[in-house]
């Protein structure tokens, strides 16, 4: 042991002498003389292509490396066919294919098929396109082709499977706005593409529920034929056996004339404009600003390409050492020039930076992007930026998969097999000259558009610096359309008669004095884990100012709201509440019972007869008022003999989507004059979710406004 180790420090000794003595009086080292070879054009092999005799067309590439066969469909369709009123029907119709099965197996059923097999086969529909992806061991390709030709051709749109789609899809639409790097990017193609373009518009709750199975149907058979169909193949197989394959299974779907509407062109906005979305739950803004991009095929891709790579395409582009390493204002910065194969896509430049250098990050972007229109790329930045981008060219093609479906979607697209060699060479003969006059052509900083996302009361200065007017960009999710009568002056009469009688039930002028609102009591919250309850204190400033403090058994918590701004005080410290729970907490305010009574004189509520009903054997007659300013609706139970309310009903914003949630009244006490129930249990959908009993309530006792402050 003792010889080892003597021996190991003589090596390592040895070993720095040798590297000293072969440095010493040396030069050093001249990287920047060393000379590569030319990159070498992209090598793609040739796949067999052949089309069946009812017009589908098939790629097929042989690779031995596995015992594998992978496959994937391109179907000319997508949701820019989609009719405006029924944005997400080309979703729904891709996601039930799969789920729903076919017309002779269930989707259970095709998944306990190919789970004994280890296979998988899906489909999907995006913007421009339809597809199914396949893969499959290659013992198995025939079930594999079967399943997939069966999901194509005869797919059955089970009720039960759309339902659940169409739950995920509300679910999505309520969790769109938490996301600011996501949101950020759906609001600017917005503004580039216009809101009801195609590639910008959105799901709603109303264009989710205007979809019902038939639609679903007509879509899928609207589009989907094998003469407008292509079918890629790859993997474990030889050309031949796998021809013969294809054309036994997809041989006999007949074809048939396929109609593609005419989807209309996005055009460059000539004047500059800045947008602001306030969002107040964010110590960072995220700044993006740009302008419509271009399309793969036109002259100066190229050039522009090498460009973006220069000015923030990469780490060492121009915005990365400018904006992020000599100004610290951002940890990543970069921008974007996008193509589409046959539409203009998106050129954008974006980039977080913390608030309070909102409006230097904003100054400092523009300012880059108008010097480098002017002054042009560097020779050093045409160095980097063309190699770095050839050099990573390669990676694109690096699988038998990648290749195959490059040159289906070339295909697909219109363009010739040979393009990404073209492409290469354009790169590759992209001159200083022809890079910038591409850039004084194609980049316009006279029309760039400017969006902001972040908490404007945190900015180093009010976007107004700018010297632009700033137009506020309202991200609320519309509420999902409820059917619910139009009133009229006798439904509205009724309804005013109603609550004047409630009012006077409940307490009168004792009432209508209410500044502030104390209650104490137990609350008991319904999770997912089980049941567990709390003791709880709220504070209401009226109209809209809240504080409710819990001692929960995962420590004490305390939620405030301002009337505009909420975050929740913990262990954890200080966290900003996200707008979904600050519009909660605003339809609160404005939806308790006593506020309504209250204020129901005011115009801001319109009051309306809609029925009579029952609870528990005892006559109730039920109103509805909507807040026109928060369009939201409340519909109030009340008891037709006590004029007291017993019953609240409203629609909420859930985690899987729109809600009813019910609060059921009992215990009514008289505190300081004016009835409270002292007892509520909430139900979402029916199932429990939480239950309240008071045991104290105060009025008027002076809340000061100090409590409000963060």
């Amino acid at each position: 042991m003792k010889t080892y180790r003597v021996l190991t420090i003589a090596l390592l000794t040895f070993g720095f002498v040798f590297i000293g003595s072969g440095q010493t009086g040396s030069k050093p080292l001249q990287y920047k003389k060393l000379k590569y070879p030319p990159l070498r054009q992209v090598q793609i092999p040739e796949p067999l292509r052949f089309q069946l005799s009812n017009g589908m067309i098939v790629y097929l590439l042989e690779d031995h490396t596995l015992p594998l066969i992978e496959g994937s469909v391109l179907v000319r369709t997508g949701s820019q066919y989609e009719p405006a009123d029924k944005i997400g029907l080309g979703s729904l119709t891709g996601q039930v294919m799969r789920t729903g099965g076919t017309t002779t197996k269930t989707g259970d059923e095709i998944d306990e098929i190919l789970e004994k097999v280890g296979a998988s086969v899906e489909t999907y529909i995006g913007i421009t396109s339809g597809g199914a992806r396949l893969s499959v061991l290659k013992e198995d390709i025939d079930t594999g082709l079967s399943v997939l030709a069966d999901l194509l051709r005869n797919p059955a749109f089970r009720d039960d499977k759309i339902e659940l789609a169409k739950i995920a899809a509300r679910s999505a639409i309520s969790r769109r706005n938490d996301q600011v790097m996501s949101l950020a990017g759906r609001e600017f193609r917005k503004l580039i593409y216009g809101p009801n373009d195609p590639f910008a518009r959105m799901t709603e709750y109303e264009t989710i529920e205007n979809i019902d199975k038939k639609d679903l149907v007509e879509f899928h058979k609207k589009f989907y034929a094998p003469n407008n169909i292509m079918l890629a193949l790859w993997g474990d197989f030889t050309a031949d056996e796998m021809k013969a394959k294809v054309e036994k299974v997809f041989g006999g779907w007949e074809r048939r004339e396929v109609s593609l509407p005419t989807v209309p062109e996005p055009t460059l906005a000539s004047e500059r404009s800045i947008n602001f979305i306030p969002k107040d739950d964010v110590n960072q803004s995220t700044i993006v600003l740009g302008h419509l991009g271009g399309v793969l095929r036109d002259p100066e891709s190229g050039p522009l390409n090498v460009a973006d790579q220069a000015f923030g395409g990469a780490q060492a582009s121009r915005l990365f050492k400018k904006v992020r390493s000599e100004q610290g204002l951002a940890y990543s910065v970069e921008s974007n020039w996008g193509e589409g194969y046959n539409r203009a896509g998106v050129f954008q430049i974006n980039g977080s930076t913390k608030s309070g250098s909102t409006v230097k990050m904003v100054r400092s972007l523009t300012m880059e992007f108008e010097n480098f229109v002017k002054n042009g790329i560097s020779d050093d930045e045409l160095k980097y930026a063309k190699d770095s981008y050839l050099n990573s060219y390669v990676f694109r093609f690096d699988t038998k998969g990648k290749i195959i479906n490059e040159l289906m979607t070339l295909e697909y697209a219109g363009y010739p097999k040979d393009f990404i060699q073209q492409q290469q060479k354009d790169i590759q003969n992209a001159t200083k000259q022809s890079i910038n006059d591409a850039v004084k052509k194609r980049w316009k900083p006279e029309s760039l558009t400017l969006m902001v996302v972040g908490k404007e009361s945190d900015f180093d200065k009010p976007m107004s610096s700018l010297g632009m007017k700033v137009r506020t960009i309202d991200i609320t999710i519309p509420a999902p359309p409820e059917k619910l009568p139009d009133p009229t002056p006798e439904t509205i009469a009724k309804g005013k008669e109603i609550v004047k009688k409630t009012l006077t039930a409940i307490g009168g002028p004792a009432l209508l004095a209410i500044k502030d609102i104390t209650l104490v009591g137990k609350q008991m919250q319904v999770t997912a884990m089980g049941e567990y309850s709390m003791d709880a204190e709220m504070k209401i400033v009226r109209p809209n100012k809240m504080i409710v403090q819990m001692k929960a058994p995962m420590g004490d918590m305390t939620m405030v709201f301002n009337g505009s701004n909420a975050w929740v005080k913990s262990q954890n410290g200080t966290q900003d509440l996200p707008g979904s729970q600050r519009e909660e907490m605003l339809q609160q305010a404005y939806g308790d019972v006593h506020y309504i009574l209250q204020n129901a004189d005011r115009g801001d509520y319109v009051i309306q007869y809609l029925k009579d009903d029952a609870i528990d054997g005892n006559a109730m007659a039920v109103i509805l008022v909507r807040h026109t300013p928060t369009k939201f609706n409340v519909q109030l139970f009340i008891n037709s003999k006590t004029g007291l309310v017993m019953k609240k009903v409203t629609t909420q914003t859930g985690e899987k989507g729109p809600v009813t949630v019910e609060e059921v009244y009992s215990d009514y006490r008289v505190a300081d004059g004016v009835q409270f129930p002292f007892k509520t249990v909430a139900t979402s959908d029916g199932k429990k979710s939480s239950e309240l009993t008071l045991t104290s309530v105060k009025l008027n006792t002076g809340i000061k406004e100090d409590e409000f402050k963060k």
